[in-house]
This record gives C-alpha cells, sequence and structure tokens, in this order.
C-alpha cells in the first residue's frame, strides 16, 4: 500500500492542481496527501476558483437527472417527436422486446399454417389471426394493471384521448409492419394476402370505442368474440375478404373513427375512464 508523501507540496504545485493544469502522475501523488493533510487542504481552498466548481456541480447533478434515451427514444427525436412524446411512446408495452417478439412468432406461425395447410385457398388462418393483434396490444398497452408506465402516461399527456392515441399508433404502426412483413410467406402474394389491414384498423377502434364503457381488457374480448363468429360465418363464402366485403369493411371503418371523433370527451380521466 503507497503511504502518501510526508512533505507538503509546494505552493505552486497545489496552484497548478486547482487550475487543473498538474500532471496526472504529480496529482496521483498529490491527492493521497491531500486526503490526509488539513494544513495543504486549507492552503489550497483559496485557490480554487468556486464557481467553476458550483457550475461543475450543476453540471453533473444536471446530467444525472436527464435520463438516458433509450434506441427507440433517439429514433424517435431523430424523426422530430418531442421528447416527451417520445418518451410517452417509448414506454409502451409494444415496443417491448417480450411483445414484439410474441406478435412475430405467432404471425410467422400463422403464414407457416396457411403455407402448409391452405396451399391453393386464401390464407384464412393468417387473416383471423393478423387483425387480432392490434387488439391484444390496445388491452396490453392501455390496461393500466398489464402497463407499468400508465401512471407515467397518465401524467405527462395533456388528455386521456391523446394518451390513447398516441399509444394506439404505436400499437398499429409495430404490428402492421410485422404482419406486412409474415404476408411475404404467404403461398400468393395477391391482394388477398393484405385483405388483413381494414379489418385490423376496424377491431382496432371499435376497441377504442368500447374502452370508456367496459375497459381494455372486456374491449379486447368483444372484439375479439366478433371477429371469430365473423369468420366462423363467413370462413366458405371467404365473404369478408371479397371486393364488397372489403368495401364493407371500409365504410364501417370511416363510421367507427367518426363515431371516435364525435365521442372523443368519453377519454377523460376524470369520468373515471376503464383504461
Amino acid at each position: 500500500m503507497e503511504h502518501p508523501p510526508t512533505s507538503h507540496p509546494p505552493g505552486e504545485a497545489l496552484r497548478h492542481y486547482a487550475l487543473g493544469t498538474l500532471p496526472p502522475d504529480a496529482r496521483q501523488r498529490l491527492e493521497p496527501h491531500l486526503h490526509h493533510c488539513a494544513s495543504c487542504r486549507s492552503r489550497l481552498a483559496p485557490l480554487v476558483d468556486t464557481a467553476t466548481v458550483e457550475r461543475n456541480w450543476q453540471a453533473l447533478d444536471q446530467s444525472l437527472d436527464i435520463p438516458v434515451p433509450g434506441p427507440w427514444e433517439r429514433a424517435l427525436l431523430a424523426l422530430g417527436i418531442p421528447d416527451h412524446a417520445a418518451r410517452l411512446l417509448t414506454a409502451t408495452p409494444a415496443l417491448r422486446a417480450t411483445w414484439l417478439l410474441g406478435t412475430c412468432l405467432t404471425l410467422v406461425f400463422a403464414a407457416l399454417t396457411a403455407r402448409l395447410a391452405e396451399p391453393g385457398g386464401p390464407p384464412l388462418i393468417f387473416l383471423t389471426v393478423a387483425p387480432l393483434l392490434p387488439a391484444a396490444g390496445i388491452a396490453g398497452t392501455l390496461g393500466g394493471r398489464l402497463d407499468p408506465g400508465f401512471e407515467l402516461g397518465r401524467i405527462s399527456a395533456p388528455s386521456a384521448f391523446r394518451l390513447v392515441l398516441l399509444r394506439t399508433a404505436v400499437v398499429l404502426a409495430t404490428t402492421a409492419v410485422m404482419t406486412a412483413a409474415a404476408s411475404l410467406a404467404l403461398p400468393e402474394l395477391g391482394p388477398a394476402a393484405f385483405a388483413w389491414l381494414l379489418p385490423s384498423c376496424l377491431l382496432t377502434i371499435t376497441s377504442l370505442l368500447l374502452l370508456p364503457r367496459m375497459g381494455s381488457l372486456p374491449a379486447a374480448i368483444t372484439t375479439t368474440v366478433a371477429w371469430l363468429s365473423a369468420m366462423t360465418l363467413t370462413r366458405h363464402s371467404g365473404a369478408l375478404f371479397s371486393l364488397p366485403g372489403q368495401s364493407v369493411l371500409a365504410v364501417l371503418l370511416l363510421l367507427a373513427l367518426t363515431l371516435l371523433i364525435l365521442l372523443r370527451a368519453d377519454f377523460d380521466f376524470e369520468k373515471g375512464i376503464r383504461l
């Protein structure tokens, strides 16, 4: 163990130490002595620029208080999204690795099943599963008990409606990208391979309409049951994915969007919205 030097350092060494211009090897020899010598510390105190020390402490406090953005948040900031909105979006469970991996595996399994079990017909299995993923994401993203970042979003978002829209946008964007990629594995890449888009949007908006009245999880379950029932009734005809069926879904989607905008006042924390 190296003992601090017994001789006191000259005033010039203390002055260079206070200015930060003392060579590293000399500083390493001096600091143990300062730690044990109150006399030299009292000689050093008048040489230190207190304003510089205060600025350094403030910079240190600021760097400790400011959270370090992760990769998702940095990407959103690069796109020009405000920092508070970027932080709120990156707290969304749909951006977590477990959710992304689960969604990806579900889509891959559905695509492979459609490829093996339905090589010559429409990929009904894939088209049944894919529209349900955003509704499941809504349940996990907006459910207070399922989302550790829910209270952060509730405090940060100016209104419950904006919080819902931000989280929903993340869910739709992530699932749409992954579903589009999984569609490339289907036996045929015709219009039927992407017929999941309108049902996905419709089920998502329907879940949002039901959300203030029954909560996120019951809303997702209700829309899931309704979709599975519709798929069961039309499984032989494939009417939902024909041109007339898609046209009807588009009209229903426009009506649901209009109704959501008209009922946006229902998304109010003070009214006891059951997220």
